[in-house]
């Protein structure tokens, strides 16, 4: 008898230990790109070294933010032609360098005029203000 209490307290022991323990995590790599605010990605992008290149760390995080938003404007496109029978042309930001500036863009944008800061936000800005063209053109 004693043994199955201790087997339950045990068990209620490590669920309330295991629920607890994320709320005051503060490594925020599980949390995904989505969720940060321009705040983050602009500084996390800038850093460079005495030669003037980037860090490795600045590069990595910036391809990491470049990839993001763009499978995310990719869905936002699929959608969108779910919708409207048109995809959105995404040519203008094609490249990374393109699409880097046009999100740095709207990050300031939205921190300036707004009270709003978060990265997916100006992403999303930056998807809906490129022109539409029909399936056929692309």
């Amino acid at each position: 008898m004693a043994l199955g209490r201790s087997s339950f307290f045990i068990i209620v022991l490590t669920v309330v230990i295991t629920s607890i323990s994320p709320l005051n995590a503060k490594d925020t790599m599980g949390l995904g790109i989505g969720t940060r605010t321009c705040t983050d990605f602009l500084n996390e992008t800038v850093d460079v070294r005495d030669d003037g290149e980037l860090t490795d760390m600045a590069l990595f995080k910036r391809l990491e933010y470049m990839q993001w938003a763009n499978g995310f404007m990719t869905a936002l496109n699929i959608r969108y032609y779910e919708k409207n029978n048109r995809f959105k042309k995404m040519n203008a930001v094609k490249k990374f360098r393109d699409l880097y500036e046009a999100i740095t863009d709207s990050c300031y944008y939205i921190k300036t005029n707004g009270n709003h800061n978060e990265f997916s936000r100006a992403t999303y800005m930056v998807f809906d203000s490129l022109e539409n063209v029909k399936y056929q053109e692309y």
